[in-house]
């Protein structure tokens, strides 16, 4: 059987040399000197690929993990600093709510609307509200609705206000630029299985290096988590090149191709076939009377939903397209009214020609 080509915001289809490292990696141990190389030039390459101009600033830790782990393991570094604002406006942002109540975290929430950005008038006055709060969680683009929200603002308010500010960039890190620094953002996420187009399994977490002390500090000897401590495995992986724990070897080389690929193709180059690839899909839907269900301004279009016909479920639709060799996923869960598409993978122009026609074929026009 033939793979599917994965229309998906993660995990997604990967490079050729990507496909090649997982299968004969640099190295076979995580604690030999090989490793360490590989892991030192992919610390520094995600760094310059995610946009961060002064590299001495940040690190890069990875965590054998998905995403949903990075975000956990910076909640839990962030607990001990005391009350925890949470934002969210959709599913993401709703399962960090889930992970801080299921650590019994004392978080106040700010909620938004799922089909609009988050208002950064509403954190700047819960904020201002409850100068009990001393940190601040939000995603920067909801995935399942494809709605990208204000990463820098939101970042430079709550650093006005001198809170400690983290932020799920899992599926807008890579994918269009975002400036870290710019927002003075102290930790941000990302993972392997998005818009850098490695394998699945390792998440990352951007740290500020000056928040570091301030994070230790709080923690006090005793932080909350032990496997997701993110600054423990951030000092061993700066002093060492190596994690505190056993770290797949096949995943740290297919991120390190990932990083050699983007950095040939160019990440400006990446972003903008991102966008190209999803317009013309745009385009050539419309013609078939399939709309978005996101106003263009707030869209990332980089996964975008779309209606379907009535009486063509998603299910429906997701097995014809299956049969046509194409993996397109759901929109918001449990909703069988519409689907999406996301072109943060590896897809060349032809997939986008092949899925068009295929598109053409369900739709039958």
């Amino acid at each position: 059987m033939r793979d599917l080509i994965l229309f998906t915001p993660g995990p997604v289809r990967i490079p050729p040399l990507v496909a090649e490292y997982l299968a004969n990696p640099p190295c076979n141990y995580h604690r030999q000197d090989a490793f360490s190389r590989m892991f030192a030039d992919t610390e520094r390459d995600l760094k310059k690929l995610v946009g961060i101009r002064q590299p001495d600033s940040y690190f890069a830790t990875i965590m054998t993990a998905t995403g949903t782990g990075a975000n956990e393991a910076c909640l839990l570094a962030m607990q001990p600093l005391g009350k925890g604002l949470l934002v969210t406006n959709g599913f993401f942002g709703d399962r960090v709510v889930d992970q801080a109540k299921q650590n019994g975290f004392d978080v106040a929430i700010v909620r938004g609307a799922q089909d609009r950005p988050l208002d950064p008038k509403a954190i700047a006055k819960a904020l201002d509200d409850d100068p009990a709060i001393q940190w601040v969680f939000f995603v920067s683009h909801e995935t399942r609705t494809g709605l990208k929200n204000p990463f820098e603002e939101i970042g430079a308010l709550c650093k006005q206000r001198g809170k400690f500010v983290s932020a799920d960039a899992i599926s807008s890190a890579f994918a269009y630029a975002i400036d870290i620094e710019a927002s003075q953002i102290d930790l941000v996420t990302a993972s392997s299985a998005k818009a850098i187009m490695a394998a699945p399994g390792l998440g990352i977490v951007f740290t500020k290096k000056a928040s570091v002390p301030l994070l230790e500090k709080a923690a006090g000897g005793k932080p909350r988590g032990y496997y997701l401590d993110v600054i423990a495995e951030l000092k061993k992986q700066q002093a060492e090149a190596q994690p505190r724990f056993a770290q797949p070897v096949v995943l740290h080389a297919a991120l390190r191709a990932a990083c050699t690929h983007l950095l040939e193709k160019g990440i400006e180059a990446h972003m903008a076939r991102i966008q190209r690839q999803m317009k013309s899909l745009i385009d050539h839907l419309a013609t078939l009377g399939i709309k978005p269900l996101m106003d263009e301004a707030y869209r990332s279009n980089i996964a975008v939903n779309f209606s379907l016909p009535v009486g063509l479920p998603y299910s429906a639709f997701s097995k014809t397209m299956e049969e046509r060799g194409f993996f397109c996923l759901y929109g918001i869960p449990g909703d069988q009214s519409h689907f999406q598409l996301s072109t943060i993978g590896h897809l060349t122009d032809a997939d986008i020609e092949a899925a068009k026609a295929a598109l053409s074929e369900v739709f039958k026009r």
